[in-house]
């Protein structure tokens, strides 16, 4: 059983590097020691060329990684339980959606600049807010 799930991780691990470029899994490995890459994809975004890696990390959780082909860490998303979001994104989120309830939440980096997306329900829409780390809306989604 350890040979098959050993080969089927090999396969996995040679097919995302058929689409995914040296320099992104190069910057995933060493942003994400010991993680596993579960899908690379090319993609345009504004315009220009990028990869979406989306890994499960050494502690089991899943982020999402946008790099640029030589590498570049654009930004990653993790998601995060809605308990967790700071004090002053549960507040402005609050305050600006009375009545909505969080379904789920994301922390986003980008560079030094963190973000956190926050999922809810609307009527029978459902929705994305962001707001910076101090509160500040960012946009609705």
């Amino acid at each position: 059983m350890k040979t098959v799930i050993a080969a089927l991780l090999l396969v996995s691990a040679t097919a995302f590097a058929d689409t995914c470029p040296k320099p992104v899994t190069d910057a995933v490995a060493k942003a994400f020691p010991k993680s596993t890459v579960t899908k690379c994809k090319a993609e345009k975004e504004h315009g220009r060329d990028q990869f979406e890696v989306k890994l499960t990390k050494a502690d089991g959780t899943n982020a999402e990684v946008d790099l640029t082909p030589d590498g570049t860490i654009l930004q990653v998303e993790e998601k995060i339980p809605v308990d967790k979001l700071p004090a002053a994104v549960t507040k402005a989120f609050a305050a600006k959606y009375p009545k909505a309830k969080p379904t789920g939440a994301e922390k986003q980096t980008a560079g030094k600049d963190i973000s956190y997306e926050i999922a809810f329900d609307d009527g029978d829409k459902r929705k994305e807010a962001t707001f910076t780390e101090d509160g500040k809306f960012v946009e609705e989604e």
